[in-house]
């Protein structure tokens, strides 16, 4: 019976050694620095579309190396809020940029810090003139939308960025109307 409770003891000893490295290792832990953005600079114009981009910084703060499987974006601007425009929005990766708007899996070690670029195209929908219609634009919140794998189970986590009225105006070299 003494040989039991030896091999008991021995498993006990074993799982809390086991369970102390995997806690002392530590787990990644993703950051997007939001307040940090650049502004929205101008892509390109046309007469019924404008194109804008900024860069977003995500760091891993964690521990261990994690890795970003899905990156996307989703703006809100419902058409009672403003109908004026319709709205493409994406990221992509700074030194990975894509045409075909795929976010490839991306492993970041700990302690380091990559760039996204956050692209919005805006296209006037009731006219073709951008201008005009940018006179009345509203504030646009964009979430950068993110699933994560580390040494925890997968999950998703959003951040928010917010694209003024007043940041696209100035960019467009256009008045607001009051």
């Amino acid at each position: 019976m003494g040989i039991l409770y030896g091999l008991i003891g021995l498993v006990i000893l074993i799982i809390i050694v086991c369970w102390a490295y995997i806690v002392n290792k530590g787990n990644a832990h993703f950051e997007l620095k939001v307040a940090e953005r650049t502004p929205f600079e101008l892509v390109e114009i046309q007469e019924d579309s404008i194109t804008l981009n900024c860069q977003v910084a995500m760091v891993n703060k964690g521990e261990q190396l994690g890795t970003i499987m899905d990156c996307y974006t989703r703006h809100l601007l419902p058409y009672e809020q403003f109908d004026g425009v319709q709205v493409f929005s994406k990221v992509e990766l700074e030194t990975a940029r894509r045409e075909d708007d795929y976010f490839e899996a991306l492993i970041i070690e700990r302690n380091r810090r990559v760039n996204l670029v956050v692209t919005v195209k805006l296209t006037a929908r009731k006219n073709s003139d951008i201008k005009s219609t940018l006179a009345q634009m509203v504030d646009m919140p964009i979430d950068i939308v993110y699933q994560q794998v580390t040494r925890a189970d997968w999950h998703i986590e959003k951040a928010r960025i917010e694209m003024k009225a007043s940041e696209v105006a100035s960019v467009a070299n256009v008045t607001l109307a009051d």
